[in-house]
């Protein structure tokens, strides 16, 4: 669609005139030698168009170019040697360093980029398995490890796993991921908000249905109508994690464990509710990180390790079926 440039949004006409103007100046004009001087470039862009700024302020203008930005998306963190801080004090005047020095404001753009691009190299990669929340993270990438280490299937190595924050969140978690053309396999809790996440997503065209994995299709047998990604684990194994690391709360109480609940964090945030103490199964995931690393088959027995190998076989299958699919069509 044809739109007048009178009419486009202000970060778009100022990069147009930016480069109409450097590209034509640069190159053969009265500017080819020169040193620009940039105060704030991109400051009306989108972050992502901020992005593509950097890109050809360094690679494609062939001047020295120094500019000043507030904006993280402007620090080129993969040429940190590059950056300077500046740093202005009544009794030293402007102090302009190359050493990460200075108060919190003047730290901040380059804290927030240096964040982003952690997160993006832990969380993110060519394909994603989406998890609900940290816990869940925890588990499968100890769980992973551990079969690695014992030469049996585990979460292919170009996996990145990437927990999305809470259930919620799935949805704009593989809307971002998806959005960047990478592939995307999303690992649920089967109970109903959760099939109702999955629902949304596939009816929103954000994935296909067989890019969802729901924890109940890793039981060979016998799979209970819900379940967690702590069901995966044995039972008296998770029973044992929780009184473990609830040993001083739980002293002189009678904890009762309703079986009749099927998903096992459920029923321990309702016995601790009846005994009017509050569960998070945030300390019963760091319990069994440090029992995976000093004795795993006590707390991996080996129906446990079957349970996941099928997630990590699932894993590897459904990615390669992408695979498939985008070669196919090309």
């Amino acid at each position: 669609m044809e739109v007048n440039l009178d009419d486009r949004s202000r970060g778009f006409k100022w990069f147009f005139s930016f480069f109409v103007t450097f590209a034509a100046d640069t190159k053969g004009g009265p500017a080819e030698d020169a040193i620009l001087l940039l105060d704030e470039p991109g400051l009306y862009l989108h972050a992502a168009s901020q992005g593509d700024l950097l890109k050809y302020l360094t690679g494609d203008i062939p001047n020295q170019v120094i500019y000043t930005t507030h904006s993280p998306f402007m620090v080129p963190t993969d040429n940190l040697d590059a950056v300077r801080t500046v740093k202005i004090a009544a009794d030293t005047g402007t102090t302009v360093t190359n050493d990460p020095t200075g108060d919190a404001r003047t730290l901040f753009p380059l804290q927030t980029a240096l964040g982003y691009t952690l997160a993006q190299s832990l969380f993110v990669g060519p394909a994603n398995l989406v998890v609900e929340g940290v816990t869940d993270f925890w588990i499968v990438s100890a769980v992973s490890e551990y079969l690695r280490d014992k030469n049996r299937p585990a979460l292919p190595p170009e996996v990145a796993l990437t927990p999305a924050g809470g259930a919620q969140k799935i949805s704009y978690m593989v809307a971002l991921l998806a959005s960047q053309q990478l592939n995307v396999l999303v690992l649920l809790d089967d109970e109903k908000q959760a099939r109702n996440t999955s629902e949304e997503l596939v009816k929103g065209k954000l994935i296909r249905q067989d890019s969802v994995i729901f924890t109940t299709e890793l039981y060979s047998s016998d799979a209970p109508a819900e379940a967690d990604i702590e069901d995966l684990l044995n039972p008296s194994v998770y029973e044992a994690l929780v009184r473990e690391a609830y040993k001083s709360e739980l002293k002189g109480t009678t904890l009762a464990l309703n079986s009749n609940i099927p998903r096992i964090v459920k029923r321990f945030e309702t016995a601790f509710s009846t005994v009017g103490k509050e569960f998070n199964k945030t300390r019963a995931a760091r319990l069994f990180l440090s029992k995976m690393a000093v004795d795993p088959e006590e707390v991996m027995p080996s129906e446990s390790a079957d349970r996941f190998q099928r997630l990590f076989e699932l894993v590897a299958e459904r990615f390669q079926r992408q695979k498939s699919r985008e070669n196919k069509f090309g």
